[in-house]
């Protein structure tokens, strides 16, 4: 079934969403880079965020992909309230799915800001940071011991080939990314002269051939949402069994990247620690956090030469500060 903004108001009422009756407003809801999203709401002041996915991805038609994604990500959340009930009040409460269209309900989080904006903002706070490394840790540790049960439910190798070439292979091929010949020649001179690629080889079949415990796969700062001290996790069409250290890597990364560019003082600086120490805190393990440094520095260097650059690391200056973090991440130790 294609949804869209006509006919999702039908959809629904067929559905039978508890609240969801009368005249019903439809808009856009995030980015939606993925897939349709948005939000509807009703007469009744009740409010829900739609997922459907279609087969050609919304911000990259270019990339057809399987629509089966929101299956893992309602899989994943199956499996964290089953695995790790404690902290499964961190993803957003499902309210539907249909596997046929596929379709999922969920609640709507409102005016909850990112992470992201948080720190652009220079505004995060250690709470929501360490809530969120706990959260990782606590689905980490429980997850691993049913590695072998989970197997069969999250083959996820279409999404997550998607995600692993952008991240560890075409940013650091010739490519049509946009990226200025003056940013590129001097991000690899810096990668070559630190002999970063070896690395990040090495990492892309970590992440490959791990099938340790569940990841979401894209804990990125736009898909973390700040509702007081509780951070919310959304957006695990990525979720496979894997590498724990990948999601704690992908989540340093984004908080890093603010540190580095930033004061000694900043925000992020304190968010780094707080997102650490939760996770040891929820039972992630010392080699996880050891490992997710060079995670962390691959994806601060994807987010500066790869397809998805973040629009603030357009300045020169910023963006070779991010690359030589990263380099430096790939090559040392914190300990």
């Amino acid at each position: 079934m294609h949804l869209d903004d006509t006919t999702l108001p039908e959809y629904l009422a067929k559905r039978g969403i508890p609240g969801l009756s009368g005249r019903l407003r439809v808009e856009p809801a995030g980015e939606g880079n993925i897939n349709y999203v948005r939000r509807v709401s009703s007469s009744e002041e009740i409010s829900v965020v739609v997922k459907h996915a279609r087969p050609a991805l919304e911000r990259f038609p270019e990339y057809r992909v399987t629509t089966e994604r929101l299956l893992f990500e309602h899989r994943y959340g199956e499996a964290v309230r089953r695995l790790a009930p404690d902290v499964a009040e961190v993803l957003p409460l499902e309210l539907d799915f249909d596997p046929e269209s596929p379709t999922l309900v969920m609640e709507d989080l409102g005016a909850a800001i990112s992470l992201e904006r948080a720190l652009l903002d220079d505004a995060a706070a250690e709470g929501p940071l360490h809530e969120l490394g706990r959260f990782l840790g606590r689905v980490h540790a429980a997850t691993r011991p049913a590695a072998a049960e989970l197997a069969a439910s999250f083959r996820n190798e279409e999404m997550r080939s998607l995600h692993g070439e952008h991240i560890f292979t075409l940013p650091f091929e010739p490519n049509d990314f946009g990226i200025p010949a003056s940013l590129h020649g001097a991000a690899f001179a810096v990668l070559e002269a630190t002999q970063a690629l070896p690395r990040i080889r090495e990492l892309r079949r970590r992440y490959y051939d791990s099938a340790v415990a569940l990841v979401h796969a894209d804990v990125q700062g736009t898909n973390v949402l700040l509702q007081g001290v509780r951070p919310r996790l959304l957006d695990a069409e990525i979720a496979h069994l894997g590498d724990p250290a990948f999601d704690l890597g992908v989540a340093r990364a984004h908080v890093e990247l603010h540190a580095v560019l930033r004061s000694e003082s900043s925000s992020a600086r304190v968010c780094l620690r707080a997102l650490l120490e939760g996770y040891r805190a929820g039972g992630g393990t010392r080699a996880e956090i050891e490992i997710a440094r060079g995670y962390a520095g691959v994806e601060m260097l994807r987010r500066c030469l790869g397809a998805a650059r973040l629009a603030w690391l357009g300045d020169a200056r910023a963006a070779m500060a991010a690359v030589r973090h990263g380099a430096e991440l790939l090559g040392g130790s914190d300990t």
